[in-house]
């Protein structure tokens, strides 16, 4: 005598390839959220540090070392510092003295340009459609009294 198999309405027995295919399209739309993420993240944990040194440069051109030129070195060195955690793909920051537009007083900026296209931390990765911006910008300026 033989034994027939009789299948159950309702049993998944015939649903196994229908759960790898799910999987992989929940699967691409998880990771394309989670990559998102991460480098919005990264840019934006790079655009906050680099706004920071600017910030900390200009004050630490406030403090009286000497000269115009002389704090605006201290302040090019202290910004610097402030972003030596990216390593070798840190920005050199651009340090500018002159006249303030609109008093007779002394301004400093210190300003930060990172080329993310070129030096990118998280790299793009094609077809995700993600944007991620080409340079970052950072500037801050100080008025200093009269020297």
């Amino acid at each position: 005598m033989t034994r027939r198999r009789q299948f159950k309405i309702g049993s998944n027995h015939g649903q196994r390839g229908a759960v790898a295919i799910e999987f992989a399209l929940v699967f691409v739309l998880f990771f394309m959220v989670l990559y998102g993420a991460i480098a919005y993240g990264v840019v934006f944990a790079i655009r906050h540090s680099l706004t920071q040194a600017a910030a900390e440069g200009t004050r630490a051109a406030v403090k009286d070392v000497g000269s115009v030129e002389e704090r605006a070195a201290l302040a090019g060195a202290t910004a610097a510092n402030a972003v030596s955690w990216l390593g070798t793909l840190a920005p050199t920051p651009v340090v500018t003295s002159g006249p303030c537009p609109t008093t007779a007083y002394q301004c400093i900026q210190v300003s930060f340009t990172y080329d993310y296209a070129a030096n990118p931390i998280v790299p793009a990765i094609p077809g995700l459609g993600i944007v991620l911006p080409a340079t970052i910008h950072s500037q801050a300026t100080v008025q200093l009294d009269a020297v």
